[in-house]
């Protein structure tokens, strides 16, 4: 437990040795989560003291346990907290901190930080103020890329910001092509154009979110490579002068420009290409004088094999530990000698790879939702364990997925001697995992790498040539019926356990009990995907007919528009059994094993081996008179899809709109979510402003529809 720092006593100043490398026993960490507790681990390694920095809604958060200490810092909101950069330079100087480091995102790339640090004689454990400029703005790194004859994607990177000029140079450029923050990153404020028509209604979107993420609305515009590999290359360099590579990792495989899966070296790369980018990564370096970690990506048009600058990550990356698997050198801890002086105690001849390692995002989203971010806690949390894997995290159980910061749970790292072995480890640690409380993406990231596609060349429309409908769980009325089953079982045989409004609570008229001897059935529903699924509970003590929707229904939810019968049968385990959410089902005539979670909120959470399911009940009575009901009126409405930040509303009061049009920007859980208009009409109503701190289902925009449409 670390000693938790909230006034401003505290400990000795520490200075250089005298040897010219200067000295770090005490050292902040800049941020927060997993990359927190993963520079924890170094720390340890080493002997130095570690200090974290939490918000409100990280007092009890799993680096602030494991570090020595830890100090306050502000409010959840990370623009309070985790983004402010006198906040942390304050903090450090509370502790008497030799050095700061950022971990990644945040402030890791902020020259205001380093500013501050050195103005008060902090380490920063990073590049230096010019690198970070230099690479920071997507314009000026490709200008610095082309002067060292370091090929770039054709397109437009000049200084005019005129949407005439812009749209000008675009018809020069040629369709399909990119619009793309200059600022930016994570494909915020960035925009496929696939034809002239399109560019206006792009550019102005873009620029909206460029400015609202990043407080810069320039762009740039590249040509758009249909069949793109995204590749990239770590470099390591000193205050010496020295700057090597270790090797190439492929990150093709995206979601919305956000990494799913990342490996260590890339597979199905010619030998003369592979030596042409760790060339071109190296001269980069040099060129910037580089200090510390950084990674150079490239674009590779799979077609052509022709390779271009897209941008230089002047920190850590998310997937680094794939590469510490494959080369065995400790990336964070190269990261804090070199920021003390020392030279790197290798050369470029001395490191090798061996193997292979692959990583994936564990998340919390729903990827069967369009990815929506999930929040909650998490009531159950078991890591896998095995030869090969590896798990860095910065939750455990009982831990809260809060709405205030970014959506990644764990990242489970898998290494073999070969790529195939590689890849079945990380199989069997991802169908080992055991979470719960929320919905994650692990069946989605199973099902990603059980396909036979994964084993040959990748390229960024993996997922959508995969998936081209978008991915589906598999047998969800199924589980949606255990979970009715299981819901049922607790409210009749567990009173203590009982969920407050539990129908089988309620005496009235959604519960009968017939004088035969009929066992009690409910009628509730299941709040899935943002609709309503109509369900019905029929039995006792572990024998339940659950009927999954509703013959009854008009046809326009396809989920619910036939009835599907279930008989489920559940053996509760022994209350004195070390594990009480061990369940044993049989569902027609089918048995499983799973851990069934109740949670808050009517919520019931399905976990096992290649299953991660969560599924939130609603009475009848509710679902027709209450919150929920709003569910069914949402065909001429836009509501918050989580608590979040309104960045943009783009419409006013009387403002003809059309079916998909984007009407309204929020921000939740470090995503920007565009939200489209449901239907054509006349805007009836605006609730909401930018900067609106709005929650989950929350009424923003009303609309009159046009009953020409139907």
């Amino acid at each position: 437990m670390s000693n938790v720092v909230n006034d401003g006593t505290v400990m000795n100043d520490i200075g250089a040795n005298g040897t010219g490398i200067k000295s770090i026993k005490r050292l902040l960490i800049a941020n927060r989560g997993e990359i927190a507790c993963r520079v924890i681990r170094t720390c340890k390694k080493l002997g130095i003291e570690s200090v974290a920095v939490f918000s409100d809604a990280d007092r009890h958060a799993q680096h602030v346990q494991q570090a020595d200490l830890a100090v306050y810092i502000g409010a959840s909101s990370a623009k309070e907290s985790y983004l402010n950069a006198q906040s942390i330079i304050d903090a450090a100087l509370k502790i008497k901190a030799d050095a700061i480091h950022p971990g990644y995102g945040f402030l890791s790339e902020s020259t205001e930080l380093i500013t501050l640090c050195q103005s008060n004689d902090v380490i920063f454990i990073g590049p230096s103020v010019e690198s970070i400029a230099d690479m920071g703005s997507k314009i000026e790194a490709k200008a610095i890329a082309q002067s060292l004859d370091i090929p770039t994607v054709p397109g437009y990177n000049g200084e005019s910001q005129d949407g005439a000029i812009l749209k000008s140079e675009s018809e020069k450029i040629g369709y399909p092509l990119l619009i793309k923050a200059s600022a930016g990153g994570g494909g915020k404020g960035m925009r496929i154009v696939n034809e002239a028509s399109e560019f206006d209604e792009a550019l102005t979107l873009a620029k909206q979110e460029s400015l609202s993420s990043f407080g810069d609305d320039r762009v740039l515009l590249e040509k758009y490579l249909v069949r793109p590999r995204h590749i990239e290359v770590q470099v390591l360099g000193d205050s010496h002068g020295n700057v090597v590579h270790l090797f190439d990792r492929e990150c093709s495989i995206q979601r919305n420009y956000q990494k799913v899966i990342e490996e260590a070296p890339v597979s199905h790369l010619g030998d003369e290409l592979r030596q042409k980018l760790f060339d071109c990564s190296v001269r980069l370096g040099k060129y910037l004088n580089y200090l510390g970690a950084g990674t150079i990506e490239f674009i590779v048009d799979a077609d052509t094999q022709d390779a271009y600058f897209l941008e230089m990550n002047t920190r850590l990356q998310v997937e680094h530990p794939t590469t510490e698997f494959v080369t065995g050198i400790d990336l964070v801890e190269c990261q804090i000698k070199v920021a003390k002086g020392e030279p790197l105690s290798f050369s470029q001849d001395q490191i090798t790879t061996t193997g292979h390692a692959i990583e994936a995002r564990l998340n919390a989203e729903d990827p069967a939702n369009n990815y929506m971010p999930e929040t909650g806690i998490i009531e159950l949390y078991r890591e896998p364990t095995g030869e090969g894997l590896r798990v860095d995290s910065g939750v455990s159980q009982g831990s809260e997925i809060s709405p205030f910061y970014d959506s990644m749970v764990a990242k489970v790292i898998a290494y073999g001697s070969t790529r195939g072995l590689a890849a079945q480890r990380l199989l069997k640690g991802l169908n080992n995992f055991s979470i719960g409380g929320f919905k994650t993406n692990q069946e989605f990231l199973i099902a990603l790498i059980t396909r036979p596609a994964f084993h040959q060349e990748l390229t960024t429309q993996y997922i959508a040539i995969q998936f081209p409908e978008g991915w589906k769980p598999w047998g969800e009325a199924m589980h949606m019926a255990i979970a009715a089953a299981a819901y049922a079982e607790q409210g009749q045989h567990d009173a203590s356990n009982m969920q407050a409004g539990n129908p089988w609570q309620r005496k009235g008229s959604w519960r009968v009990t017939e004088l035969s001897g009929t066992p009690a059935s409910a009628w509730f529903c299941i709040e899935h995907g943002g609709e309503l699924i109509e369900m019905s509970v029929q039995g006792r003590a572990g024998d339940y007919r659950v009927r999954v929707g509703s013959d009854n229904d008009d046809g326009a939810n396809a989920d619910s528009a036939k009835a599907e019968q279930y008989h489920v049968m559940l053996t509760r385990p022994n209350a004195l059994q070390r594990d009480v959410t061990y369940w044993q089902v049989e569902i027609n005539n089918t048995r499983v094993s799973l851990d069934i979670l109740f949670t808050e909120n009517q919520k019931v959470s399905l976990s096992s081996p290649r299953l991660n399911r969560s599924y939130s009940f609603v009475t009848l009575e509710d679902s027709l008179l209450g919150p929920a009901a709003a569910l069914k009126d949402s065909s001429t409405s836009i509501r918050a899809v989580m608590p979040g930040i309104v960045t943009d509303v783009l419409v006013k009061v009387g403002d003809k709109i059309e079916e998909g049009e984007t009407l309204l920007v929020m921000e939740a859980m470090k995503l920007i979510h565009n939200l489209p208009a449901p239907c054509a009409g006349v805007v009836k109503d605006v609730l909401c402003v930018a900067g609106d701190s709005v929650a989950d289902g929350e009424m923003l925009i009303d609309i009159d529809p046009d009953e020409s449409q139907d």
